[in-house]
């Protein structure tokens, strides 16, 4: 490929050739540039420079070897002088340079609203990105003082049944050690009067039977009741279900951020689906260049042109 550094100027041969004229299909030095766009019939020529220059590849039309003057609206193409007359005389014709300049204008426009609007919705993604992982936080922070408050709230009430149940055993137990030690008593003190009788067997009876008649007394004064009823104590488990558990928390809410993404992929392809609007449509080809083209008015049938009805 053919750069602008390696070659001259073709007018003044003197300068760098550094511009390349589309229409001319020649190198310029930049002074010979500004006396060639000075000219009256060259003033609207556009210019390629660096890495675009390609002189190699002639830009001209195939057939005739001439430059682009003309765009073809009906054919999509950019025509010379003689296929204007020859081939598209019936056809929209406008200027190839002010349809290019059209085209990269609302290229320009239309490429820069798109990268406004995209970095619009990449911050205002960034912000409510940036939202959802504080809401994260807050809702994990939430649950964690709720899990620390019911915990709370478990460990006191254990504290308090374990309290409950060592203040009864408490009870409990000096009601048993008081209830032992007066069936102790009693077991001693029999013991003591069978020790006594064994030792009256030497007395002499009149003596004997006045002891005797006295340990009666102090025997029959001793009411052996039954044993009570001992302490109870007993603890009846619980196992809560799930639903009871989550009750005791607060509720989640999930709003899914990706049925934003599949909404917008299903309208668009909703959109792509639609059938076209309901119209008489025409289908026509240009005897001369050959090209078929689809409108929705119908064509004109004449000698350089037919149309078909779809």
């Amino acid at each position: 490929m053919a750069q602008a550094a390696a070659s001259t100027c073709e007018i003044c041969t003197a300068g760098p050739g550094e511009y390349y004229c589309q229409q001319c299909d020649q190198l310029f030095c930049g002074s010979c540039k500004l006396s060639h766009l000075r000219t009256k019939i060259s003033k609207n020529h556009t210019f390629l420079s660096g890495p675009n220059i390609n002189k190699e590849e002639k830009l001209l039309c195939t057939e005739h070897d001439e430059i682009f003057f003309f765009y073809c609206n009906d054919c999509d193409t950019p025509v010379c002088r003689i296929c204007s007359v020859e081939k598209h005389s019936r056809h929209l014709m406008t200027d190839l340079t002010k349809s290019t300049e059209k085209l990269r204008s609302e290229l320009v426009k239309t490429i820069e609203t798109k990268i406004t609007t995209s970095s619009q919705n990449v911050s205002k993604i960034e912000r409510e990105t940036k939202a959802y992982r504080e809401e994260v936080k807050a809702v994990i922070k939430n649950i964690t003082d709720d899990g620390k408050y019911l915990k709370n709230l478990i460990d006191k009430k254990v504290d308090s049944f374990v309290k409950l149940v060592q203040d009864e055993e408490h009870k409990a137990l000096q009601n048993m050690s008081t209830i032992t030690k007066l069936y102790k008593g009693v077991f001693e003190n029999c013991q003591q009067w069978q020790n006594n009788i064994t030792e009256m067997e030497t007395i002499a009876d009149v003596l004997l039977l006045r002891k005797l008649k006295q340990l009666k007394i102090d025997v029959y004064n001793i009411d052996l009741k039954h044993v009570p009823e001992m302490s109870y104590v007993s603890y009846r488990k619980k196992n809560p279900s799930g639903t009871e558990i989550d009750n005791l928390f607060g509720d989640l809410q999930f709003r899914e951020g990706k049925a934003l993404l599949e909404n917008t992929e299903n309208q668009q392809n909703t959109r792509q689906k639609e059938p076209k609007e309901s119209q008489k449509k025409y289908k026509y080809e240009c005897n001369s260049c050959r090209i078929k083209r689809v409108s929705t008015t119908e064509p004109i049938t004449t000698l350089s042109g037919q149309g078909l009805r779809m």
